[in-house]
């Protein structure tokens, strides 16, 4: 029996016990209360500050590793909050922190408090997760390809191959390449390389305008502030620069925009923290003036075509530096524009191509897009990287209906490669996962059921898969269906496994033809 001695003692033990129990739930549940105020807090202020300039990431979508050592320091540099060893204005010339400086790009000093400061990156990291998983479904979903046969071609001397540059004239059946070395090369078909033209700069870009051909020197291929490139015009003997000073132009169209008989220039200044979209027109004394559409870096391509169906001539131009978006600039009159963004894309998106097709056959200008630049500050597979078809719903309205995910894919032609009444896919990709899929390198996607966006890819097998900055699609070979050529680009921005880059290296071949089987020359 117990004595009234020991059931006090017990009593006061349970007593002690259930008051230190609530005490500790009252403390957890603070401790929870006032985390999740931070997260709040740390919520807000990311999505205020890092919403001004691009659209908001997810903080999940990036490792804690690469948010902490590459993104982070950036973005704080842009808000004047400069980490220990780490410079902004690292590897730029005197000329070229003076141009980050006028431009407001780096601030002289903090604009976030830094208790501020530690709250939003507190939610980055509580939220980004230590490592993300690799697709496994990737590795057995690929079939053998045989209705493309590769041949690969030497065009220069020089090794390695460092091919910037492709475009096919369809009218003289002529491909015009382009290398880093300031070099172009005109090719046909069992002919070989015709003609060696030296340029100021590397060409990366073709216009073919009433007989002319126009190259976009982008100046300098690496990023930098400074405005060397050039768009030149050749004709048969000379090269002769038409605009000067350009901020690394990428890409370019020449056509008459306005009906008056005098073309006008849309010019892609891709730059590099700063950079714009914009129209050259020819005055009367036969100069150039810019009329700058839109002051953002990373333009990187454009087409013109009459976009809303009112007879004008309007221009699709991608941007893929930080505000990673698709705007159509339509025309209202006279060479004047009315921007409207109709895609956009967070920054980690590495956005890198478009084209533009009418892919469900209803009379209407869908686009393409193409995510998978992974040369910057966040360099992991991203399960995002891939192609995506945004169907136009009409009244400048494209919503994605279909994402097909290929790690580092960086370019897209789009073409009905078997000619049985569908949109089929050829993608590059510079950024692949070199240890699995490096194969998919090159893939190609045939449209299996078009209303459901059901595709069967294929890759093919080589002991030097396939490295290119540029791919394009033409008859190459006469036969009546469409090849695809891709030029070799050797060198590496990032690390890479050692065996392939001494292969990429030594290789000798300039260009590489995927040769269409669909008809078999004299068959």
């Amino acid at each position: 029996m117990r004595t009234n001695i020991e059931a006090g003692t017990g009593m006061r033990a349970f007593l002690l016990i259930s008051v230190f129990i609530l005490l500790t739930f009252i403390s957890l549940n603070s401790f929870v209360k006032q985390n999740a105020k931070a997260d709040d807090e740390g919520k807000k202020l990311f999505t205020a500050y890092c919403s001004n300039c691009h659209m908001l990431p997810e903080p999940a979508s990036l490792t804690k590793e690469i948010w902490k050592n590459h993104v982070l320091p950036v973005m704080a540099s842009r808000l004047g909050i400069i980490y220990p060893n780490y410079d902004p204005f690292r590897g730029l010339s005197e000329e070229e922190k003076d141009i980050v400086k006028n431009n407001n790009i780096i601030f002289d000093g903090p604009i976030l408090e830094e208790d501020k400061w530690k709250k939003l990156v507190q939610y980055i990291l509580t939220n980004a997760p230590d490592s993300v998983s690799l697709d496994s479904t990737r590795l057995k979903r690929d079939s053998p390809l045989t209705q493309f046969v590769r041949e690969d071609i030497q065009v220069e001397a020089e090794s390695p191959s460092l091919i910037t540059g492709l475009e096919y004239n369809n009218e003289t059946r002529t491909l015009w390449i382009g290398n880093f070395f300031n070099q172009v090369f005109t090719w046909k078909y069992n002919v070989g390389v015709t003609k060696t033209i030296k340029t100021n700069s590397t060409v990366v870009d073709f216009n073919f305008y009433r007989s002319s051909t126009y190259f976009t020197e982008i100046g300098k291929l690496y990023p930098t502030e400074l405005s060397l490139g050039d768009y030149a015009r050749y004709n048969d003997t000379t090269v002769s620069p038409l605009l000067t000073q350009l901020h690394r132009p990428v890409h370019a169209e020449i056509d008459d925009l306005n009906d008056d008989g005098i073309p006008e220039i849309v010019m892609c200044n891709f730059g590099n923290k700063i950079g714009a979209l914009s129209l050259f027109k020819k005055t009367k004394s036969g100069k150039y003036t810019e009329q700058v559409l839109l002051k953002l870096p990373g333009a990187v391509k454009c087409f013109i075509k009459d976009m809303d169906g009112d007879g004008k001539k309007d221009i699709v131009a991608m941007f893929s530096q930080g505000d990673e978006s698709v705007y159509i600039f339509y025309q209202k009159g006279n060479l004047q524009f009315t921007p409207k963004r109709v895609l956009r894309f967070p920054p980690n998106y590495g956005t890198t191509d478009m084209v533009l097709v009418d892919y469900n056959h209803d009379g209407l200008t869908d686009i393409v897009t193409v995510h998978g630049d992974n040369a910057d500050y966040s360099n992991i597979l991203k399960a995002y990287h891939g192609i995506r078809i945004n169907i136009n719903q009409g009244g400048g309205v494209f919503k994605e209906k279909f994402f097909y995910p290929i790690y580092g894919v960086t370019k897209v032609v789009a073409e009905d490669f078997d000619k049985d009444g569908d949109i089929d896919f050829a993608a590059s990709s510079f950024f692949p996962d070199f240890t699995n899929l490096v194969n998919e390198s090159f893939i190609y996607l045939e449209n299996k059921d078009e209303a459901n966006f059901t595709f069967k890819p294929y890759i093919l097998k080589s002991d030097v898969p396939l490295k290119t900055l540029t791919l394009e699609k033409a008859d190459i070979d006469g036969d009546g269906d469409m090849d695809i050529i891709a030029g070799n680009f050797a060198q590496s921005p990032g690390a890479v496994p050692p065996n392939l880059d001494q292969k990429w290296k030594a290789a000798k071949y300039g260009i590489i033809i995927f040769k269409n089987q669909l008809y078999k020359p004299g068959k």
